[in-house]
């Protein structure tokens, strides 16, 4: 993943990169893929978790929560976490606020690598998104109404406004790092009281642990500056990645990635359509996914409104079936057989005429058809337009 990301900065790619936060699937220069990558190369089983539910509190010996808010974690996932550290042997948890945005630092990277050639319209856009991504502070979500206490878990200082670089590193976990190349973002830090203390910056506390009971561990790092997707593009802070990691312990060990905003719940399986279009690839397939299912539905759904009347179909009409038989005919220009066939026919519908208009055939235009009844006239005059030469009548179909 980081040589994906590593060769887009170095393409110079346009100002649209994924920054989806906290997931461990995905592109996202803020995901969580690297250093679930890398707990997997160190031996442990990886997987992740949408809720915080029986299962993943019998199956997972390490929690790693990248917090969709800044602080302490919410009152009810806080004590949902202290219950499964004390109930197991030797779990742990890594619990990392949300108080970073690899975005700023992935456009620094970019512009770091950009084609000496690049024209000065790439370039510029370029700084445009770097420039717009600084303002990630104020985009960071609520606080939750209820937090766990600083007794139960921790506190945070006052916001560095605007988000300053450390200068300094201190430490267990500072040493042997040149902080001007580590380059580490810090806007809240920790505050310190029974904690132990992992790492400092300017000399404020950034990573601090300490043990709920006597074989749990809790690790709280400030914020993902060196643990994000984007973030770890820096070679300078891959070391602090591999430190987290090797806190973890001993593998293999089963680590479940809490992800999504809302954990806590009964529901098991995996998250929800809606969950999904915020995970890359996988919102474009579900928003796709999504439409159709919409379409669908429409497409299925009763029509309100008054319904169209049935169009006739002349069942109550005897002589519907000889004019449409009549008009097939005279689309064929078939014009003799279809005089012969409404002869035959008035004869058998008017057989009292019979005798008065022996061949009732009658002479017109090709193509057209005489009247389905007979004309009127005087008593004993011919009919008219009737041919005069007589000629034995066909045997009439009424007599059979």
């Amino acid at each position: 993943m980081l040589l994906a990301l590593g060769v887009g900065a170095q393409s110079g790619c346009s100002p649209g990169v994924e920054t989806t936060y906290g997931f461990s699937r995905g592109e996202s220069i803020n995901g969580t893929g690297a250093f679930a990558e890398l707990l997997r190369a160190r031996g442990h089983i990886v997987r992740s978790a949408y809720r915080l539910n029986d299962e993943v509190k019998g199956w997972a010996d390490v929690i790693v929560r990248f917090a969709p808010s800044p602080g302490p974690p919410e009152k009810k996932e806080a004590a949902w976490y202290t219950d499964w550290l004390t109930e197991g042997e030797g779990r742990c948890a890594i619990y990392v606020p949300r108080d970073y945005d690899a975005e700023p630092d992935y456009w620094d990277e970019v512009l770091e690598h950009l084609d000496k050639g690049a024209d000065a319209e790439t370039r510029g856009r370029v700084e445009d998104a770097r420039t717009e991504a600084r303002d990630w502070v104020e985009k960071l979500p609520r606080l939750p109404k209820e937090r766990a206490t600083p007794e139960d878990w921790f506190a945070v200082t006052e916001p560095s406004t605007p988000p300053a670089v450390c200068k300094t590193l201190g430490g267990p976990w500072g040493e042997d790092l040149d902080p001007g190349r580590v380059a580490l973002p810090r806007h809240e830090a920790l505050k310190v009281e029974w904690e132990t203390l992992l790492l400092k910056g300017d000399g404020l506390p950034l990573a601090i642990q300490w043990h709920p009971s006597d074989d749990a561990r809790v690790l709280v790092v400030a914020n993902g500056s060196f643990l994000l997707n984007g973030a770890l593009l820096n070679r300078a802070r891959r070391p602090l990645a591999e430190r987290v990691a090797d806190w973890v312990g001993d593998p293999p060990r089963r680590v479940a990635f809490v992800e999504g905003g809302r954990v806590l719940g009964g529901r098991r399986g995996p998250p929800s359509v809606f969950e999904l279009l915020r995970v890359a690839p996988f919102g474009g397939v579900a928003a796709q996914l999504l439409a159709l299912g919409l379409a669908a539905c429409m497409a299925r759904a009763p029509r309100l409104g008054r319904p169209r009347p049935e169009a006739p179909t002349d069942e109550d009409r005897p002589a519907a079936h000889p004019e449409a038989l009549g008009a097939l005919l005279a689309k064929t220009r078939q014009a003799a057989d279809a005089r012969a066939i409404l002869d035959t026919y008035r004869r058998w519908r008017y057989p009292s005429a019979a005798h008065r208009a022996p061949n009732a055939a009658v002479d017109r235009a090709p193509g057209s058809f005489p009247p389905s009844r007979p004309p009127a006239g005087p008593p004993g005059s011919p009919e008219p337009h009737a041919i005069r030469t007589p000629v034995s009548p066909p045997e009439s179909p009424a007599h059979e």
